[in-house]
């Protein structure tokens, strides 16, 4: 490309501001033209500076980022959440975002993102629309065809298509990952699966489970009960998001 691709940061904390510059920074294609502190200077920035790819914090104080998503804008780029907060995944992805970064944001993870971001540039769209929600139907129906996540077993590496996970079992520094017709034993702890299995496609039930939300068959008062026929527990501290995730199925 002729010129590399404008990106803002809108994050209320300098510390994590500042991780997202110097990773920015690093890829030769993207050039981060505003820092924002807040949503009102990121709609400012957005209109000066038309960007293609925009890191939007969602916890700000007077304007949250879902406030920013919910404006009428008249031109949208690509947004990214970055977030401490996972419970604000699935109202994040109505609005069609491109991903969703857990905090602490890794180099790794925020790669995929840009790997992801630049592949929609292959096929652009003639114009910018407006930012506006996806009808609730759509928004609980990604696709996750064409989605996937690399696992280390032993030597080997292994690519993982998300259709094929049921869910994941965290053991210490270990999660086994339970698929269809097989179970794999990667060094990881839950805290990283958590950024390899991310939201919408993957919830959160327990300490120690991530479940793929269309292995779900039934819930069943503290049980969730998965196409497989396995029962597993929903943890006392994941029930709010979980009836979240329902009630956004209604």
């Amino acid at each position: 490309m002729n010129s590399p691709y404008r990106v803002i940061i809108v994050d209320d904390e300098p510390p994590a501001r500042d991780v997202i510059e110097v990773f920015v920074n690093r890829v030769p294609d993207l050039q981060c033209v505003a820092i924002c502190g807040n949503a009102h200077q990121a709609i400012d920035a957005i209109q000066q500076w038309q960007p293609h790819l925009v890191f939007l914090d969602i916890q700000m104080p007077d304007m949250t980022g879902i406030d920013l998503l919910q404006l009428q804008l008249p031109l949208r780029p690509e947004i990214v959440i970055t977030t401490a907060y996972s419970e604000h995944a699935l109202k994040s992805y109505e609005f069609a975002v491109l991903d969703y970064l857990m905090k602490p944001i890794s180099y790794e993870r925020f790669m995929q993102a840009v790997v992801k971001f630049k592949q929609k540039q292959i096929n652009p769209q003639p114009n910018w629309s407006a930012i506006s929600p996806l009808p609730a139907d759509e928004a609980n129906t990604v696709s996750s065809s064409e989605q996937s996540v690399w696992l280390r077993e032993e030597k080997r590496l292994l690519q993982i298509p998300y259709e094929e996970i049921l869910y994941v079992e965290a053991m210490k520094d270990y999660v086994k990952v339970y698929l269809k017709e097989q179970m794999i034993l990667t060094h990881l702890t839950i805290g990283k699966a958590e950024e390899l299995f991310p939201p919408p496609y993957f919830i959160r039930i327990h300490r120690s489970h991530i479940v793929r939300r269309g292995a779900i068959r039934l819930i069943d008062g503290n049980l969730i009960r998965l196409v497989n026929d396995t029962e597993l527990q929903i943890g006392p501290n994941f029930r709010d998001e979980l009836k979240k995730y329902i009630s956004a199925l209604r």
